[in-house]
């Protein structure tokens, strides 16, 4: 960073969200394409574009003041031409560790709200520069920011942007239940090995093409797709709980019991998951049944660990 085309329907991409939440990286399948811009691209010319799925743009740095850009002078442009343009659309801030985190996403949040922060915007953290703060502030730095922006909107999609150096000295420690966006040009072919505390990549800045960066999702539009609306608030009266399959039980079932996704369902285990990885059982049961599918119709195994809504009552 420095500085829609294709909706397909949420139900399209389950599959291949699926298999992306159990860990494997989609590098080498199709991917839905991206670009992320700044003010030093000027008033971007979002509509001339053509086979991209999203676009980002920078909107905050700091606390904003002198020397800033902050909010960014293109960000009201940006905002509106990419969803002028059908793209998913994203927004980030440039975390300075020397300021407090939380008082950040405050910001943050509040100029994406007088933008028009719509369900599905996405809502970033460009996690790169630690102002000689040293590795351990920025780390707690940057996870009063997320922790807040959590408070303040819960259910937009999002998470963290960085690059492997800097997450593996230290600087993105206590981030890993957060999306990654990784920043790794260095094996276009195969795809970026998440570093520690990450298990997989949601998001990979690939390279720059023609001055921009280029992005990729770790999978298909569809995908991209069900992976947004899976941060959708739960219905009213209802709450996320911890359960166990005792064998019985389809996933055709187990969803619609508890009105869900399969990407909901499997976005939310994953957060209450250690480390952000399933455990054993649960990632066994969705790299075989679901790699083979359709598997909806077939009992899940018991012993696999899901977090989703509770049954509603009665």
């Amino acid at each position: 960073m420095h500085d829609r085309e294709d909706d397909g329907g949420a139900q399209l991409g389950e599959d291949g969200l699926a298999r992306w939440m159990a860990g494997a990286n989609a590098a080498g399948v199709a991917s839905a394409q991206g670009i992320d811009v700044s003010n030093f691209q000027g008033p971007f010319n979002w509509a001339g574009t053509r086979g991209l799925s999203f676009g980002v743009f920078r909107l905050t740095e700091g606390l904003g003041g002198p020397g800033t850009n902050s909010p960014d002078p293109q960000a009201a442009h940006n905002h509106a031409a990419i969803a002028a343009r059908g793209l998913h659309r994203g927004a980030y801030h440039f975390l300075r560790p020397r300021h407090p985190g939380a008082a950040q996403a405050r910001y943050f949040v509040d100029q994406a709200d007088r933008l028009g922060l719509a369900a599905a915007d996405m809502l970033w953290l460009d996690n790169e520069a630690d102002d000689g703060m040293g590795p351990g502030r920025t780390a707690e730095c940057a996870a009063e920011f997320m922790a807040e922006r959590v408070r303040l909107v819960p259910h937009q999609p999002g998470g963290v942007y960085t690059f492997i150096s800097f997450a593996t000295s230290g600087h993105a420690a206590g981030l890993g239940g957060f999306p990654l966006w990784l920043a790794d040009p260095s094996d276009v072919a195969t795809g970026p090995k998440p570093p520690p505390p990450w298990a997989r990549w949601a998001f990979w800045q690939w390279g720059i093409r023609n001055g921009l960066d280029r992005d990729a999702f770790n999978g298909t539009a569809a995908d991209l797709t069900a992976w947004l609306h899976s941060f959708r608030a739960p219905p009213p009266g209802r709450h996320v709980e911890r359960f166990v399959t005792d064998g019985t039980a389809t996933p055709q079932r187990i969803l619609a019991e508890r009105g869900m996704s399969l990407s909901s369902l499997l976005r939310i285990s994953a957060e209450h998951a250690a480390g952000g990885r399933f455990p054993g059982p649960t990632a066994a049961w969705i790299n075989g049944a679901l790699a083979a599918s359709p598997a909806m119709h077939e009992p899940v195994p018991p012993g696999v660990v899901f977090h989703g809504y509770n049954r509603p009552a009665g």
